[in-house]
């Protein structure tokens, strides 16, 4: 898989929030809500992040939420 160079920077973005995934757990099992966009924005806060790369992440959210709930494989 190769990386557009354009969409390198909202890549890293993305993974670099990897721990501010909300999760809530029920009998059934867990279930990703999504991301924690205030833990995000403090965890960007050094980085020169803009506002298209937020919105980059909010695609990339989207996508991961219907793999990370069984909804897409």
């Amino acid at each position: 898989m190769s990386i557009a160079s354009a969409n390198w920077p909202s890549l890293m973005a993305f993974l670099a929030c990897d721990t501010q995934w909300r999760v809530v757990g029920s009998m059934v099992g867990f279930m990703w809500v999504g991301l924690d966009w205030a833990g995000c924005t403090a965890r960007l806060a050094h980085r020169l992040s803009s506002e298209s790369i937020f919105a980059d992440m909010a695609i990339m959210e989207d996508a991961a939420l219907a793999v990370l709930n069984g909804g897409d494989d």
